[in-house]
């Protein structure tokens, strides 16, 4: 049940509660009217010519009557020569009946023992009237009888105001000790302890909306998490990848310096290979740079209507030169409106296009092709980068976007394998989506898909 629910439902105990115990009251005089005892039909005797009793006199009739307490049984009794009982709830006075006056005290002392008797009657002022009326009640079950709608009452709106008691107290309980739950569980995050997951735990107390709270910061968690994971590997691939060039470095500009190379081509190579190290050294520099921006918010840019034929044209052109460099077959398709634009920041897209590409030239061989191609679709446009190069197994394919994971056939080559990494987290920032087709022996398919706004 959601919390909104809940306190419409606390709100709904709290109006009606009261509007109970109001309409208890008109339910008591309900309850207690004398005419729910009475004959009901006394009244019709006015109409008959049993009793001569003007307008007024009835009026006295009815309303002396009508004063009787529920639980009281009455006769109506003429007295004549004989006693002529007009009205009667009394069990043995039937009424329209007449009997004689000893009759009616043997009556009254037979039952004496079980019942209070009273004689009265309306003043009828100075039209005195041959009237009088019997009353009595049970001498055991007075007060019970009289107070038993009321206990009646009462028991039934205690229940009822304990259910609602209970009911604030289960949604009070549900709802603060979610809170108190989140609280403790979201300290503990900003304390750095992100090993207890906050949603199983609040799933139990069924509190949707914090739930739906619980569930951003479960993700925010699992982000955390995984950004500790990913400073990790990343500290330990720095670590592992940047050890191999300054152990080069090192080991000839010492040998260098203790004279043990000497001969003078020797040398040479040496400070060739100090040179080929320390640019290896600046581009892992440069890449790791790169990548600490793409993971922080520093990168995130306003992004800009971009015509993709365009960009994806002028790559294509810059990279059929640098294919001639390297003896690749280098060409480009770009079969896309130039009027079709796409928000995103054109840096970074070329940057990934350059990754795609510069790994394309790295794992093919002289002669080999490579090509670039754009197309539309509908609702996207596609860029793909493709090789006739060596391929990569279909078990790797999965892990090649893992940051510092390099695949068997790419290890001959130089690099701490984070160019991918720094791809996707492109293709992922832009809300894109990228896939990978390849075949050992038979080259390597990249696909961008760019969803058209």
């Amino acid at each position: 049940m959601t919390i909104r629910r809940q306190f419409n439902l606390l709100l709904a105990s709290i109006i009606i509660v009261p509007l109970l115990c109001v309409s208890f009251i008109p339910l008591y005089v309900y309850f207690t009217s004398p005419e729910r005892m009475l004959i009901h039909n006394y009244k019709s005797f006015k109409r008959t010519d049993m009793i001569q009793l003007s307008d007024n006199d009835w009026d006295i009739l009815f309303k002396y009557v009508h004063r009787m307490p529920r639980n009281v049984e009455i006769s109506l009794l003429a007295l004549n020569e004989t006693v002529n009982i007009l009205i009667s709830t009394m069990q043995g006075l039937n009424a329209n009946t007449s009997i004689e006056y000893s009759q009616l005290l043997d009556i009254v002392a037979t039952t004496q023992n079980r019942y209070f008797y009273q004689f009265g009657g309306p003043d009828f002022g100075e039209n005195k009237q041959n009237l009088l009326i019997l009353s009595r009640i049970k001498k055991t079950s007075r007060q019970s009888r009289r107070f038993g709608i009321i206990r009646y009452s009462i028991a039934i709106l205690l229940s009822f105001a304990t259910l609602i008691f209970i009911i604030i107290v289960r949604i009070s309980h549900n709802i603060f000790s979610s809170i108190t739950i989140l609280e403790e569980r979201a300290q503990k995050i900003a304390d750095g302890d992100l090993s207890a997951p906050l949603i199983n735990e609040l799933q139990e107390n069924n509190s949707n909306e914090i739930i739906s709270l619980a569930e951003n910061l479960e993700k925010m968690r699992m982000s955390l998490l995984d950004s500790q994971e990913r400073r990790s590997n990343f500290i330990m691939g720095i670590s592992h990848d940047l050890r191999t060039p300054i152990a080069v470095i090192k080991g000839y500009t010492e040998a260098l310096s203790d004279n043990v190379i000497t001969n003078p081509r020797e040398i040479t190579k040496s400070f060739e290979i100090i040179n080929t190290k320390t640019n290896q050294l600046e581009n892992m520099i440069d890449s790791l740079i790169n990548f600490i921006k793409l993971d922080s918010t520093d990168w995130r840019q306003k992004f800009m209507p971009e015509s993709v034929y365009d960009v994806v044209a002028e790559f294509g052109k810059s990279s059929v030169i640098t294919g001639t460099v390297f003896n690749r077959k280098v060409t480009y398709n770009v079969d896309i409106s130039p009027d079709i634009k796409i928000d995103m920041d054109k840096q970074l897209f070329l940057r990934a296009l350059e990754n795609l590409f510069s790994n394309a030239i790295r794992y093919s061989n002289e002669g080999d092709s490579v090509s670039i191609s754009g197309a539309q679709t509908p609702t996207s446009c596609i860029i793909s980068v493709s090789d006739t190069g060596i391929g990569i197994a279909q078990k790797e394919q999965a892990h090649i976007f893992d940051m510092f994971y390099r695949a068997s056939s790419s290890r001959r080559e130089e690099g701490m394998g984070i160019g991918l990494t720094i791809v996707k987290n492109i293709v992922d920032s832009h809300g894109w989506k990228i896939a990978v087709e390849s075949e050992l022996g038979k080259g390597t398919t990249f696909t961008i898909v760019m969803p058209r706004t």
